[in-house]
């Protein structure tokens, strides 16, 4: 560890001497700050092809020019001048820019895929619609002629799953030593006030030149701002606009063949499967609003998840990727932490209820995720400043065939459900913002199985308040939110009862207790922050958050743990002018306190992170942590509570010039008790490379070894009734590489593969039970069972305990997987894809230890594979 902390120290002998080309004027900040432009109606219509050589562009409207760097020199004049120029006519926003380049012939040209902005030189413009201050569309180009569309946010979050339908081309002209862009965006594509009287909008234009990290603005957005669109320039001259109108139409046609292996004796595996799918997605534009809706839709070509191995209580979270629940997320984000009020996965999950069967003489029907019969979603903002955001879904009582003895039966595994979400925030002028959120759930539960199991009626409001003050460097954010469930008592005693709650834990015995009658569970959470925050050197922040034992969100939202409170400080430094060897610097210091609502003290930590980006534009970030009075309230599922001494945790990441063809990256992560019970170290090294101006390939392989002598195995009852939690010794390995690779014919036609084969194994020995769990002393947290008092024999062992005899499954396991896809993506008119898709798994579980990596891939790739076949045909038009 002392020698990895070494290498940021040994790459500054590397960054002297590397600055970038500047000029040696510097803008005053207040006219680089908040720029204004007069928009011009256009004359004629251009021939899209990226000159701006014609009439149209030099003979009206005027152009802008002094962009201003904002990295590497904040403020500095260029020497790769930009200058832009924007007319605007009853359909569309034009949109030129000129930019000069000192350096013609290392302008990278790299195309990239669709939505993909983070490779070659490129220019942006974004418009803040409604001039509130909250959110913006984003339009790029790169010089490829590769087009990203996204929605940024004032805290500048960024969602690049939203899809517009416009043009965009360049041209490079090396003789005048500069290339060109020229933009046609569609008003149809933007919701905007067409009455409002003032005709402004927020306007934020971008050039990035990559081989030198040089960042133009033409109105700067200073690195220590007071919000990302809050700082956006102002563009004049938007008056008498069309009315948003006409209504867009995306029908799609699938075909799939699934390939897999026959399962004797089952009837539902019988090798092959052919399925097919029609389906249409339609946008209206009401006014200041979109009205989306989906029928039957399909989700086929969406990126696979990654392969996890999970052994926490805790569930698996993962990122939402399909682009109709992504559109509009901005709106409808409510979160508190990592928690948030809608979690759009809920929405088409897996069925929540697997028929019971002992393939041998019983066999099931596999389901997929639970169909999604429509869903409708209204999304906007009008000119008084009022945001409305609303989903409304449904999805069908699904039902999965099950043969037992040879006789054939049906049997639901998810009930109709309804899911609902409201939103709705006033905005004044982005100095203070009122709103609030509801979220409902109702399912049709009629099977008494799925009664036992399943929530009937799951309901969530909350209310959110920020207010800024002194020009936005002071702040107050609160969020206030109620849960309420209701169902059958052995469905809400299994909620009490699950890794949220553990309202059966001891520790909890004098304030909770599990309510065997009950048929309702109800809570409270959210957090009251302030702090200072925007264009200062120094910023700080204070939050006290809580999520009280009864707090549930996981019908529509996300909650990993109820039953806490926290008090989080936080202190940062923040140098964005170049320093030394240093371009930036970000120091900040952190101290986290955490009790339950026993009042009961379990989790301190103090942690310090370093991140710096050096002349050379190598990068780090280098974070420790220490913690103490730790206490697990989960680790033994509901039993005690397991305390553990003070760790430290630390984490370094490094980079080098991302702008380079070949990047390298590395992530290392430590964590390590005081006395050595557990310890951990994950090693992530990273190559991207780039190959041309078509090629990319990026890889990364992943090791982690992980050795917890506490690693929770079971709860047993032996002879005397007095449960017994058993824990063990685990070593884990876990092993992973992710290898993409994609090919980029041109901006409308690419070819994208992934694979990833993952592994991980784990041998368990040194078993014990837990004693008083709690204590401050480690001595007398459990006691370790003595080496003949446990045997092994037919994949099982046997512990001799004082109560009784206790026997259970061998643990250890080795788990291999391996996933691919190749996606071939054709846009072939603008807003219309066809893609064909093959997606190749294989899998399994085994309950032995194979500790060699090398036996553990052979294992791999000698098992049988699920093969799956799609095609999927869209068509985009307009009414």
């Amino acid at each position: 560890m002392k020698y990895l902390l070494l290498v940021p120290f040994v790459i500054l002998s590397n960054a002297v001497g590397c600055y970038g080309q500047q000029d040696d004027v510097t803008i005053p900040f207040e006219k680089a700050y908040k720029r204004m432009y007069s928009i011009s109606k256009a004359r004629g219509v251009p021939t899209m092809d990226g000159r701006l050589d014609e009439d149209f562009w030099t003979g009206q409207g005027f152009w802008t020019d002094v962009f201003v760097q904002v990295t590497p020199y904040e403020r500095k004049a260029s020497n790769s001048p930009t200058r832009a120029k924007l007319l605007y006519d009853d359909q569309y926003i034009y949109v030129g820019v000129y930019c000069e380049d000192a350096e013609p012939e290392k302008i990278i040209r790299f195309i990239g895929n669709r939505d993909e902005n983070n490779i070659g030189d490129l220019i942006s413009i974004a418009f803040d619609t409604y001039h509130d201050y909250r959110a913006a569309p984003e339009f790029n180009i790169n010089v490829g002629g590769n087009k990203t569309d996204l929605i940024v946010t004032d805290k500048l979050e960024v969602n690049r799953s939203w899809n517009a339908v416009w043009e965009g081309r360049t041209h490079v002209n090396m003789q005048d030593s500069a290339w060109t862009a020229e933009l046609r965006i569609p008003f149809s594509q933007l919701r905007y006030n067409r009455l409002a009287g003032d005709g402004v909008w927020g306007l934020h234009i971008r050039r990035i030149i990559r081989r030198n990290n040089e960042v133009q603005n033409w109105s700067m957005i200073p690195l220590k701002n007071n919000g990302h669109v809050f700082s956006f320039g102002v563009m004049e001259g938007m008056t008498d606009l069309p009315q948003p109108k006409g209504m867009e139409v995306l029908p799609y046609t699938m075909g799939k063949y699934r390939r897999e292996p026959a399962a004797p004796g089952n009837p539902y595996r019988k090798g092959s499967l052919w399925d097919g799918n029609v389906g249409v997605d339609m946008k209206f534009g009401l006014s200041d609003f979109t009205l989306d809706l989906t029928v039957n839709p399909d989700f086929g070509q969406i990126e696979l998840d990654p392969s996890v191995m999970n052994l926490t209580a805790y569930e698996t979270f993962y990122d939402e990727k399909r682009p109709f629940f992504l559109e509009g997320k901005h709106i409808l984000d409510f979160a508190s932490g990592n928690d948030m009020m809608f979690y759009t996965r809920r929405i088409g999950a897996a069925p929540s209820y697997t028929p019971e069967t002992d393939g041998d003489r019983s066999f099931a029907q596999t389901k997929g995720n639970v169909p999604i019969i429509g869903a409708l979603k209204l999304t906007g903002t009008n000119r008084r400043g009022l945001t409305i955001g609303l989903i409304q879904s449904l999805t069908a009582r699904s039902s999965a065939l099950v043969s037992r003895s040879g006789r054939e039966t049906s049997e639901v595994v998810e009930p109709l459900t309804n899911y609902a979400v409201y939103r709705i925030q006033k905005n004044w002028k982005g100095n203070m913002l009122l709103g609030g959120m509801i979220t409902s759930v109702n399912r049709s539960l009629k099977e008494p199985h799925l009664k036992e199991l399943m929530v009937r009626d799951a309901f969530t409001a909350g209310i959110d308040y920020t207010r800024y003050f002194n020009n936005r460097l002071y702040y107050v954010d609160f969020k206030g939110m109620f849960s309420s469930l209701s169902g059958s008592r052995e469905a809400i005693t299994r909620l009490q009862q699950s890794p949220v709650h553990y309202y059966q834990r001891t520790s909890a015995a004098g304030y909770l207790g599990v309510d065997h009658g009950a048929t309702s569970l109800a809570g409270t959470g959210g957090y009251v922050k302030a702090g200072r925050r925007g264009n200062s050197k120094w910023t700080f922040s204070e939050t006290f958050s809580w999520a009280s034992p009864g707090f549930d969100l996981n019908t529509t939202g996300y909650l990993k743990q109820a039953d806490v409170m926290s008090v989080n400080t936080e202190l940062e430094f923040r140098q964005t002018t170049v320093w030394g060897f240093f371009r930036s610097n970000n120091l900040s210091l952190s101290q986290l306190n955490q009790w339950d609502f026993g009042r009961q003290p379990f989790h301190n930590t103090i942690s310090l992170n370093w991140k710096a980006m050096l002349l050379n534009r190598f990068e780090w970030t280098l974070s420790e942590s220490y913690g103490w009075n730790y206490v697990d309230t989960r680790k033994l599922r509901g039993g005690a509570d397991l305390r553990y001494d003070p760790y430290l945790h630390t984490t370094l990441s490094f980079n080098t010039d991302k702008a380079r063809p070949l990047v390298f990256t590395l992530n290392y992560v430590n964590d390590y008790n005081r006395n050595g019970i557990n310890r951990l170290h994950t090693l992530r090294p990273a190559l991207s490379l780039r190959m041309g101006d078509h090629v990319h390939f990026a890889g990364e392989f992943t090791y982690t070894y992980n050795v917890d002598n506490t690693q929770y195995i079971g709860a047993f009852t032996p002879g005397d009734n007095c449960p017994v939690y058993l824990m063990g010794r685990m070593e884990q390995q876990t092993y992973g590489l992710t290898v993409r690779l994609q090919v980029n014919v041109t901006p409308d036609v690419s070819l994208q593969f992934y694979g990833s084969p993952f592994t991980s194994t784990a041998g368990y020995d040194s078993f014990k039970k837990a004693l008083d769990a709690r204590s401050a002393r480690s001595s007398e947290r459990f006691a370790d069972y003595l080496p003949e008092a446990v045997s092994l024999s037919d994949g099982a062992y046997t512990v001799r305990d004082t109560g009784g005899d206790i026997r259970f499954d061998n643990p250890d396991f080795s788990f291999n997987e391996f996933r691919s896809n190749l996606v071939a993506r054709w846009e072939y008119r603008p807003g219309s894809t066809l893609y064909f898709v093959w997606e190749h798994r294989m899998s399994d579980r085994a309950s032995r230890h194979f500790s060699d990596w090398g036996d553990n891939l052979d294992r791999m790739f000698s098992l049988p594979s699920t093969n799956t076949f799609m095609l999927k045909l869209n068509y985009w038009f307009s009414l």
